[in-house]
């Protein structure tokens, strides 16, 4: 299985993806008279997820393409990310895309990125 951002497939073998730990937001609030604090539960709030990897191919078009397709879901949407151990992350907001130099080596041109999500709570 491809790892795949909406239609978008990316390389599994360069595929790196770091998950954040689920925030919960809560607020906490004393009275007079009372021992301690009561704490109100406002839910979850998101989590960071970064995705690293390499983006390849056959020329500078084709890879320019590739990144322009991902920088047209910087939308304020929300996506899904499947990985390729099965994983399944919905409600992601993009909020940053970065690329490195692009280098040709062999038959591809390839470079470095990072994508950086927010999964809604």
């Amino acid at each position: 299985m491809k790892a795949t951002l909406d239609e978008i497939v990316f390389d599994e073998d360069s595929f790196e993806l770091e998950v954040g730990s689920l925030q919960r937001e809560t607020v906490q609030r004393t009275a007079a008279g009372l021992d301690g604090q009561v704490s109100i539960d406002l839910g979850l709030r998101g989590r960071k997820l970064v995705q690293k990897g390499e983006l390849q191919a056959k020329n500078q078009a084709e890879l320019k393409r590739e990144i322009d397709e991902i920088n047209e879901l910087i939308d304020g949407g929300l996506h899904t990310l499947e990985c390729p151990d099965g994983r399944v992350f919905g409600n992601l907001l993009i909020e940053e895309f970065q690329t490195g130099t692009a280098a040709s080596s062999g038959a591809y041109t390839g470079c470095q990125y990072q994508i950086t999500y927010t999964q809604q709570g």
